[in-house]
């Protein structure tokens, strides 16, 4: 199976490897599953790492109905604050959440990995710059019940 998406040369190590784990575990099929993911495989990579459940009822309306079950402790440190068990909607991306509910919608409505360098303001001074990487799971093969992000802050 083809390459789902090209990360730019810029792409930081940790987004390319973990894309390269992705594809390892999806094979042939459209997306892995979460039972495929083994933290032993990547422990280089888990501080970077986002795992968020898709739910099935809207969180709010202007966002997906995402809620983080697991926030990599480099993430926390760079947001400073954690968020395991919150939904995307109560998390501070400036005046980049739209932008960033739009990467997590797009990767549940066509099950294909995002990828997007994100800059932004968080609590009125502090300038994050971020790259993002959400990779799709699916436990049936079709419909997208988790996202599996790797983050990298410059």
């Amino acid at each position: 199976m083809a390459t789902a998406i090209e990360l730019d040369e810029n792409a930081d190590t940790a987004l390319r490897q973990t894309l390269e784990y992705w594809q390892r575990l999806r094979g042939s099929r459209r997306m892995p599953a979460r039972k495929d993911l083994n933290p032993a495989d990547i422990p280089r990579l888990l501080p970077k790492l986002m795992l968020a459940d898709v739910e099935k009822e809207k969180v709010e309306a202007d966002f997906p109905p995402i809620r983080f079950r697991l926030v990599g402790t480099e993430v926390v440190g760079r947001f400073g604050y954690e968020f395991t068990g919150r939904n995307l909607s109560e998390i501070d991306y400036g005046d980049q959440s739209d932008e960033v509910a739009t990467l997590y919608r797009q990767t549940m409505d066509d099950g294909q990995p995002h990828f997007a360098r994100i800059e932004f303001r968080q609590g009125g001074d502090r300038v994050l710059h971020m790259q993002h990487l959400l990779l799709p799971l699916s436990d049936d093969g079709t419909h997208v019940n988790m996202i599996l992000t790797v983050v990298h802050c410059q």
